[in-house]
């Protein structure tokens, strides 16, 4: 069997679900752990119901097959043995986990290498409900009558002391502006939507005349904002797994989508930066 730890937002379940089909498209047996959203103490909560997908969950007795509780750990007086693999940022992919048969998988596995065969199939498992496109009519509209650009801008936590060293100060202003004046150059027309968790600071040094700010998906509803990017043409993300899949599962062919050069402060790979993918400067 097979365990992939799922934790964290909606785009990071997302990358741990598609390596979860693609084990299972793959005739491995393998399950979820969930287990990290039903903690007293957990900050995020279970989103991929949103899709209504199915899944197969490991049970608690499957989990500490392999995992051990850390009060186990610290309580033991020798070593606990357990089949963990844990992702190694600093190798980017790793397609050693496929010859797996008996494992937990520790990771977020942000690369689209991992399922890239099998995109037409997680663009159905992804697919957001008919009844979305009738959720702001208004910006639905303008966003396919236009040649439509989304902008994400990512603040929130990444202004965190724990985050900031690792995820600040990449998708600067200078880097917006950059994105901005390339599609500008590219795409005739273009029509700018913001995306944000802090609109105040987009609306004082992003947003200028004739763009678009959407504000109105808020609380368990924010993931609208992904479904309103991939319907964009094309896409300028942060260095966030939200946008990257609001980009990724745009299917525009002709879409341009922009990204940064660094996806992490103190991580020299970058394989979440898909080959069609323009970086600009930060």
């Amino acid at each position: 069997m097979i365990i992939v730890e799922v934790c964290g937002g909606l785009g990071n379940q997302m990358f741990q679900y598609a390596l979860y089909i693609k084990l299972k498209e793959m005739g491995k047996d393998v399950r979820l752990d969930l287990s990290s959203y039903k903690k007293g103490n957990s900050m995020r909560r279970f989103e991929l119901d949103i899709f209504k997908i199915d899944y197969r969950e490991a049970d608690l007795k499957q989990i500490r097959k392999y995992k051990k509780p850390d009060v186990w750990k610290r309580l033991s007086p020798v070593p606990l043995k357990e089949k963990i693999y844990m992702e190694n940022l600093d190798e980017g992919y790793q397609p050693a986990i496929f010859s797996f048969e008996d494992i937990y998988l520790s990771g977020y596995w942000q690369c689209e290498r991992y399922f890239a065969d099998i995109r037409e199939l997680l663009l159905k498992k992804f697919s957001f409900s008919i009844e979305e496109t009738l959720v702001n009519k208004e910006i639905f509209s303008k966003i396919k009558m236009s040649q439509s650009v989304s902008i994400h801008v990512r603040r929130g936590d990444y202004l965190d002391n724990q985050n900031i060293g690792a995820y600040g100060n990449i998708c600067t202003l200078n880097y917006y502006n950059n994105a901005v004046s390339y599609m500008r150059k590219k795409v005739k027309d273009a029509v700018f939507f913001l995306f944000t968790d802090d609109i105040d600071w987009v609306k004082k040094f992003i947003y200028n005349e004739g763009m678009i700010v959407v504000d109105c998906n808020t609380g368990k509803k924010n993931y609208l904002d992904m479904f309103f990017m991939s319907q964009c043409k094309h896409n300028i993300i942060a260095n966030s797994s939200f946008s990257w899949w609001g980009a990724w599962l745009n299917q525009n062919t002709g879409k341009i989508v922009i990204s940064p050069k660094k996806w992490f402060q103190n991580h020299v790979v970058a394989d979440q930066i898909c080959q069609n993918f323009i970086t600009v400067e930060s």
